[in-house]
């Protein structure tokens, strides 16, 4: 299952709504929700992937863009207690966390090494090199026993090698007959078997052609290569994910394919969103994805799990605001982020990135909603100012808090105003 937050770095139904927000309420019947009691906000002038061990301890792998302040570390801790150890330059990095505090760092350049860092529990260990020649992009896993699987494309037009850690072991490389092509979009996910998925989309005459290659666990080569789908459009989302029985679900463009079992072919369950979102726990997998509709924003989700043909529903909405306070427009105008709990309980973050209007009239529009496996929606919360970021990071585990991540800067407005936070991107974590 999912178990890591990534970030590349190779290029720099409604009724009437209130007046700031219009949500939809948790069931009279629904369970208390968390207690979501925030720890002090960490902000920061880097984008950090963050990443929760089932300990509850929370690692944080930060790495700035090109052309800002220059950032690079590696921290964690818990609630006030942070340990930070200075790292140098990359241009992508990765995070993967395993039991009892085990945590592994990835870090590429485009001309090379490739190298990382195992933390033990106590302390990361020095940086090594486990593969050295040029990465142009870097996709990285972990189960819960701490194996990572990292999907290594060496160049713009294909060339993919598969490499992989079992906790405290030596790295074994598995290459992938890709050939000489053009790859827009790849992902990979683990799962508990020790079985990694690879997919990855090629672009073909207006159409991206999805593939899917397997490694299992101890093997030195690909098992099953197949095509999984062909979707309009050359530069399409892609992203897959495992629940803990293996069976996967991919989202391909505004497609969604899903394993109704780990031994059969994938098959298409729906039609989503570009903007979906995935995330999955022991026996389940949540999608969330944001519609318009007549009257504004709403975010529709469903549960997949051993019952068939589970409803969708509506966990949130919002009115459409004047347009002087959008940032873009459409869907475009809205980011989510999804996580999720080994039981199943999620975590669904939702923010509608403002414009380039500062006399303050337009507010921050952000939410954290808890939805339970009922799709009951048993507790929502702001969660701060929200500019006009990428999606946000949703990092939770077996304990400990739910970690969230996203840019607050507003590059529209006064660099110098009151208004700015003190770093371009925030860090908040609620309480379970």
């Amino acid at each position: 299952m999912r178990r890591t937050v990534l970030a590349t770095r190779i290029t720099a139904g409604f009724a009437a709504c209130a007046f700031v927000t219009c949500m939809i309420a948790p069931s009279a019947s629904a369970s208390p929700g968390d207690q979501l009691n925030s720890w002090a906000v960490r902000p920061e002038d880097a984008h950090r992937n963050v990443a929760v061990a089932d300990s509850g301890r929370v690692f944080v792998d930060a790495l700035s863009e090109s052309g800002y302040k220059p950032v690079s570390y590696l921290e964690h801790g818990y609630e006030n207690d942070w340990v930070r150890t200075e790292t140098g330059p990359s241009t992508w990095s990765g995070l993967a966390t395993g039991p009892d505090n085990y945590a592994v760092n990835v870090r590429v350049t485009v001309d090379g090494p490739a190298s990382y860092r195992v933390h033990d529990g106590d302390t990361w260990t020095d940086s090594s090199t486990f593969y050295d020649g040029p990465v142009h992009r870097a996709y990285i896993d972990a189960n819960s026993d701490g194996d990572v699987s990292v999907l290594l494309q060496l160049r713009p037009d294909g060339g993919m090698i598969l490499a992989r850690l079992l906790q405290s072991g030596e790295w074994t490389f598995v290459e992938l007959p890709s050939g000489p092509i053009p790859l827009r979009a790849a992902d990979l996910v683990l799962n508990e078997q020790g079985k990694t998925t690879v997919v990855w989309a090629i672009p073909f005459e207006g159409t991206s052609i999805i593939n899917r290659w397997i490694v299992r666990e101890g093997s030195d080569r690909p098992a099953q290569s197949n095509r999984v789908i062909t979707v309009n459009g050359t530069r399409v989302p892609l992203s897959i994910v495992s629940d803990g029985a293996g069976r996967e679900t991919i989202i391909a463009g505004n497609q969604l394919w899903r394993q109704p079992h780990t031994s059969t072919p994938h098959e298409y369950r729906m039609r989503t969103s570009i903007h979906a979102g995935l995330a999955a726990g022991e026996s389940a997998t949540r999608v969330a994805w944001p519609i318009l509709t007549e009257t504004g924003y709403a975010i529709r989700t469903l549960l997949f799990d051993d019952v068939a043909d589970r409803r969708q529903h509506v966990i949130w909405s919002h009115p459409v605001t004047p347009t002087r306070c959008h940032a873009g427009s459409g869907l475009d105008n809205l980011a989510l982020g999804i996580g999720m709990v080994p039981g199943g309980r999620s975590y669904v973050a939702v923010g509608i990135r403002r414009g380039s209007e500062t006399s303050g009239t337009c507010r921050s529009i952000t939410a954290l909603l808890v939805v339970n496996r009922t799709d009951q929606v048993l507790n929502y919360q702001s969660i701060g100012d929200f500019s006009n970021g990428d999606e946000f990071q949703v990092a939770a585990g077996a304990a400990g808090p739910i970690a969230v991540e996203f840019k607050s800067w507003d590059d529209h407005a006064d660099p110098m105003g009151e208004d700015q936070p003190d770093g371009r991107y925030s860090l908040v974590f609620f309480q379970r």
